[in-house]
């Protein structure tokens, strides 16, 4: 299965109430670290991005009832990003692709941010 999204920068401000309404707390914490506001927005764009493409990739609609908070986005130590599922994500996960992985790639530049997951 595979999900791709691509969204307009544009789209997005830095509204604290937004955010923490899709977003965990480290997740805004690693938007914020950067102290330019154009990253910022690049990657609060790219973590909706990568939230709707994990998404499309389970098959998840709105109607399924699932949350951008069932989906997390974390980073190795090297940098390389991938997600951790909660909720209805994660179970729908379970279900259908127990026995494999969802990878991720994500990519900004000033007008647009980009993600691609494959569950493999």
């Amino acid at each position: 299965m595979i999900g791709i999204d691509l969204v307009e920068v544009e789209r997005f401000e830095l509204d604290d109430n937004f955010m923490s309404r899709i977003a965990y707390e480290e997740e805004i914490a690693y938007i914020k670290k950067s102290k330019s506001v154009e990253l910022q927005r690049q990657r609060l764009a790219s973590l909706w991005a990568v939230k709707e493409a994990v998404m499309k990739a389970l098959g998840l609609g709105e109607k399924s009832g699932v949350s951008f908070k069932d989906i997390k986005l974390c980073h190795e130590e090297s940098g390389k990003p991938y997600v951790e599922l909660f909720g209805i994500a994660k179970q729908e996960f379970n279900i259908s692709h127990y026995d494999k992985r969802v990878e991720i790639s994500l990519s900004h530049t000033k007008n647009y941010a980009t993600a691609i997951a494959v569950i493999k």
